[in-house]
């Protein structure tokens, strides 16, 4: 149980972690927002969106797999 809870964090964690470098820099987006760049950046279902959107997944299920893999850890001992 327990290895399967650290190979679960380790797949988030990897996810988490491309999502986050796949992501532009609010420096870029500010800046072409303020240059007066096309607004469909800023339309609903971009990819800029979905990667905020999958980083808040990843994010929240490898706090989920590393807190289980503790409390799992903890009882082990």
């Amino acid at each position: 149980m327990f290895i399967a809870i650290m190979i679960i964090s380790a797949v988030t964690a990897i996810g988490l972690i491309v999502s986050v470098v796949l992501q532009t820099s609010k420096a870029e987006s500010f800046s072409a927002a303020m240059g007066g760049t096309d607004a469909s950046q800023f339309r609903k279902g971009t990819r800029e969106e979905l990667l905020a959107r999958l980083t808040k997944y990843f994010g929240i299920a490898w706090i989920i797999a590393v807190s289980l893999g503790a409390v799992v850890w903890y009882h082990s001992q």
